[in-house]
């Protein structure tokens, strides 16, 4: 038979994969007119299809037999696994679909603490009613985390775009804007009268930091005014500074949402000097590109901003 001279391995790196669509009409039909009609192509076209099959199976899958065509061996063999892989091919450019009710999802979020503790109950009660089945693990934001942020290797950060270490390959959405204000312990000597810029440089500092060193944006301030603060204490755990705060004489410059979270009467909340006064920053949902696309995450973050949106007020 004329097929036999092509009897060697078939290389799947020389076939044109397009051919699988001619080839399950092929098969269904056992026509190359219907065939043709099946998948909008001219009658020639679909002959020429049939013969590229018929050299790259080496079999002549469809035999003259009377006024039609019959199936060989080959082909009816071919028919159910032609039908998984079209099938197979066709659920890979399906859009993907995302059903929180059983879903069974685990999504990585880093934040730090503060904004852990203010974000996180409300979008948690929605996530665990609506999809009961995922898991959670919220861990707090530090540099090594940042750097599992900019590989891939977390679902979700929140924090401040253009703050901290250099994020890279990552989408944000802003969630709430926020501003600077100052801490310090009622009574403190330095600031009965207010808060001056004297008074402000001369105070030893407490700084909030994800990486546990470095200056901040005030630092750069005070620098170009020919000042300088002294950092005494850097924290990275941004709910312990009350009780360090209400202790010393030390004064910290938060954000304004944290500020009122840790608030006790042990503690007063000052405006900064005017001089130095940081403009207010926006607080946003971060995550890497591979993401974006994804239902599930979209899911998520679409989660994230009507609850950040019903509870965070302008301040």
């Amino acid at each position: 038979m004329f097929y036999i001279k092509y009897m060697r391995d078939t290389n799947i790196n020389n076939i044109d994969l397009n051919l699988l669509k001619s080839l399950g009409a092929l098969l269904e039909t056992a026509s190359v007119s219907k065939a043709a009609v099946l998948e909008n192509l001219s009658q020639p076209a679909m002959s020429r299809a049939l013969n590229r099959l018929q050299y790259a199976l080496k079999d002549p899958l469809l035999i003259r037999s009377g006024r039609g065509m019959v199936r060989t061996p080959r082909a009816e063999a071919l028919r159910e696994p032609v039908q998984v892989a079209l099938a197979q091919v066709s659920a890979v450019f399906k859009p993907a679909v995302f059903d929180p009710s059983v879903a069974q999802d685990r999504f990585r979020i880093m934040a730090p603490d503060y904004l852990a503790q203010s974000i996180m109950p409300s979008i948690l009660s929605q996530v665990f009613t609506l999809a009961p089945h995922v898991q959670i693990d919220i861990e707090n934001l530090s540099g090594p985390a940042v750097s599992e942020l900019n590989e891939g290797k977390v679902s979700l950060g929140f924090g401040v775009v253009s703050d901290g270490p250099l994020l890279q390959n990552v989408a944000a959405q802003a969630l709430f804007d926020d501003r600077h204000v100052c801490l310090v312990r009622k009574g403190h000597p330095l600031f009965t009268d207010g808060m001056t810029l004297a008074a402000y440089a001369a105070a030893p500092h407490a700084m909030l930091s994800i990486t546990g060193k470095g200056n901040s944006r005030i630092d750069d301030v005070l620098q170009d005014l020919g000042l300088s603060r002294q950092v005494v204490l850097r924290v990275s755990h941004f709910l312990t500074i009350n009780t360090v705060i209400a202790e010393t004489d030390l004064i910290i410059t938060v954000p304004e949402r944290l500020a009122r979270q840790v608030l006790t009467d042990k503690l007063q909340m000052l405006e900064p000097p005017s001089e130095i006064r940081p403009p207010s920053f926006t607080i946003s949902q971060i995550w890497h590109e591979r993401f974006t696309q994804d239902p599930a995450h979209q899911w998520l973050r679409r989660l994230v901003k009507t609850a950040c949106g019903e509870r965070f007020m302008p301040l």
